[in-house]
């Protein structure tokens, strides 16, 4: 990259002198998290890269967005944290010096694959098409690839035939569909021509094809956890059943050890019975109804995870019973007090029907109103005892306001408001369950 306009700091007198390499780290150390100011300082003072490099291009995104900075930083789909290239032909280069220093060719640990515009989940959203010969090119300039995100990428096979195994082996592979139904089809030779992916996760935002082909692909894909998100928002001509018969044909279950689904579809018994490693299940279980079909789970389970998911709404008919939503949700997980559940995970959604200009005050009143009619304390307590090795119990706290139509503006929650609900608890719950009860507002960078 031309830099004759910038000042050579580091050059610019021959006594100059070196800072420690020490202080040198300590200081990308603390940017981190802003990668605009790290590849400038590294512009002009060369004894930085041997070690910002490994952070500039540890995270790379593919293909790349127009919108270079601000807008792009606070995209959903283009974290800040994200180097992105500004054009097609700044990536096909890029890979071509990555090939020629394998230390700059090591750094890059993550390639994300999103459209250029539009977010996944939006039926309008722009989608990249790119042959699987070609990825598999883009990931050969990347030995060190440990992370893959796909998202809304349509993946197809192409011609020639695509590829036979490449061995390659990748912590996380996590893949989003487009609108083509058959999407998994061009996906799965892709998967299976890898050798292992420790953690798999399928987000899918639109229904999965009816049937599959009858060709036994070469080599099954050897996994450790398995990730299946947004299946309880499906459409009707949907079919599970594929879906499932297309995981096992194309999966090797032998090695899979977690497995996790926002729904308990009674099609996921096949690959419950046919994982014999099988130690950790999650399940999510929504406000729209209870958990069912808790007898395909096998005893010799060893640690269950639940979450639960439910919206309360404030509108033109006043508040709403929030004891009786309170009340739906431990009605919900009573269901699963026969599994080795270790955590439970609830997400406890406010939503404020009225328009974006309201009066924020008056939300938070209503917030702390809702709070105080939760009275019942009997029902939660009955739950919890029936779980013998629960661990912890996490709320997480979420405001938006619905405007109407399709988009829900996030709406900050504050500490007090945490505090308001743990208050709550703690006055309510048995002192051994007060231990085990973290309480914290959605977006709050602590681990489940």
């Amino acid at each position: 990259m031309p830099s004759d306009h910038l000042p050579n700091l580091v050059n610019s007198r021959p006594d100059a002198t070196r800072l420690p390499q020490e202080l040198v780290d300590q200081v990308i150390g603390e940017l981190h998290d802003d990668m605009t100011a790290l590849e400038q300082c590294s512009l002009v003072a060369k004894d930085w890269l041997s070690t910002a490099s490994s952070l500039l291009l540890r995270r790379v995104r593919w293909p790349p967005c127009e919108n270079r900075g601000s807008d792009c930083a606070r995209s959903s789909s283009a974290p800040s944290c994200t180097y992105t290239l500004s054009s097609k032909n700044s990536f096909v280069l890029c890979l071509e010096i990555l090939s020629s220093s394998p230390r700059l060719q090591n750094s890059v640990r993550e390639l994300v694959c999103v459209p250029p515009h539009g977010d996944p989940g939006k039926t309008d959203a722009t989608h990249t098409a790119l042959e699987l010969k070609t990825f598999v090119k883009i990931l050969s300039h990347l030995p060190r690839l440990e992370v893959v995100d796909l998202q809304m990428v349509k993946l197809h096979a192409g011609s020639p035939p695509f590829p036979a195994r490449t061995g390659r082996t990748l912590k996380k592979l996590s893949v989003s569909n487009d609108g083509d139904p058959r999407w998994l089809w061009d996906l799965f030779p892709f998967m299976t021509s890898l050798r292992r992916v420790q953690d798999l996760v399928l987000i899918i935002y639109y229904a999965f094809p009816q049937g599959w082909p009858s060709e036994p692909p070469a080599s099954k894909l050897e996994i450790d956890t398995l990730e299946c998100n947004q299946l309880q928002d499906l459409p009707g001509n949907s079919d599970p059943h594929s879906f499932c018969a297309g995981l096992m044909h194309h999966l090797h279950l032998q090695t899979l050890r977690r497995f996790s689904a926002d729904i308990l579809e009674p099609s996921f018994a096949g690959i419950i019975s046919n994982a014999p490693s099988l130690e950790s299940l999650g399940l999510r279980a929504s406000g729209r109804g209870h958990l069912q079909d808790l007898e395909m789970i096998p005893p010799r389970l060893s640690d269950v995870d639940i979450s639960c998911s439910f919206s309360t709404y404030e509108g033109s008919i006043g508040c709403p019973d929030a004891n009786g939503t309170w009340i739906r949700i431990w009605r919900t997980l009573r269901a699963a007090t026969a599994l080795p559940v270790h955590k439970i995970f609830v997400n406890a959604s406010v939503v404020f029907v009225t328009s974006a200009d309201s009066s924020h005050e008056h939300l938070y009143a209503y917030y702390e109103k809702m709070v105080s009619q939760i009275t019942d304390w009997h029902t939660p307590t009955s739950v919890l005892d029936g779980f013998g090795r629960l661990e912890k119990i996490t709320f997480e706290i979420r405001f938006s306001i619905w405007p109407g139509g399709f988009v829900y503006h996030p709406l900050q929650v504050h500490e007090c408001h945490v505090a308001a609900m743990r208050a709550a608890m703690v006055n309510g719950l048995p002192r051994r369950y007060v231990d085990m009860l973290h309480v914290r507002a959605a977006g709050s960078k602590v681990r489940r």
